[in-house]
């Protein structure tokens, strides 16, 4: 059975150096509708393409096993990142990355974020961009991180109480964020070894990349 997927959305198109960061091995390529796209782009050859594909052209399907190309009707109670992640949720993937679901329309970025916790008892899921790397905290994460580092901790859809952070430039010690009122925007890594503990609630973590970013490694 599968365990990791990368999943190409229609936002704005990663680099192909980004993607070489997520693909190969065991790794499963999956595409939203248009970002099959973005895979023929790069010479890539999706293991399946999902959506309503109103956004694919007809030669980003070529090489695809018919039957893995998964039309699911349009309608208005789920978009294709809520489409494709069903189906990698039915292949046993445990942990997807998601590549071209930022950018351009800001509206669409926020309704993403959504799949956070839409999804969250049932596939480990990071949305990346050039910029940063985003992930839903569970109740504690434990990383290795470059000093100086910028880290965001965001509340998702509410309060998020009992945070607690080491590592971390401006330490937390079982606090409350709040969406609007408190936030945890720009902290610093100032330890090699960052956690963050939380109790109750829903916190993204917004690690940013750059030139120099080191993929941060789970601890």
């Amino acid at each position: 059975m599968y365990k990791t997927a990368l999943i190409l959305g229609n936002g704005e198109p990663p680099s192909r150096e980004l993607i070489n960061q997520f693909i190969g091995g065991d790794t499963l390529l999956l595409c939203a509708d248009g970002g099959a796209d973005t895979a023929r782009r790069y010479d890539l050859v999706p293991d399946y393409i999902v959506g309503d594909l109103d956004s694919i052209s007809r030669a980003s399907s070529a090489g695809v096993d018919p039957t893995h190309i998964i039309r699911v009707d349009a309608d208005n109670t789920g978009t294709d990142i809520q489409k494709v992640l069903r189906h990698a949720v039915d292949l046993g993937i445990s942990e997807a990355v998601l590549l071209g679901f930022t950018g351009g329309r800001t509206d669409h970025l926020l309704w993403n974020l959504s799949v956070f916790k839409t999804f969250a008892e049932q596939i480990a899921l990071r949305i990346v961009d050039e910029y940063c790397d985003l992930r839903l905290i569970g109740q504690r994460i434990r990383f290795r991180a470059t000093i100086g580092q910028k880290i965001s901790l965001c509340p998702l859809n509410g309060p998020v109480d009992g945070i607690t952070t080491t590592g971390l430039k401006f330490a937390l010690q079982n606090e409350r964020l709040v969406p609007g009122l408190r936030d945890g925007i720009s902290n610093e890594v100032v330890g090699d070894i960052v956690e963050i503990e939380v109790e109750r609630g829903d916190l993204l973590l917004c690690v940013q990349r750059h030139k120099d970013f080191r993929e941060i490694e789970t601890a």
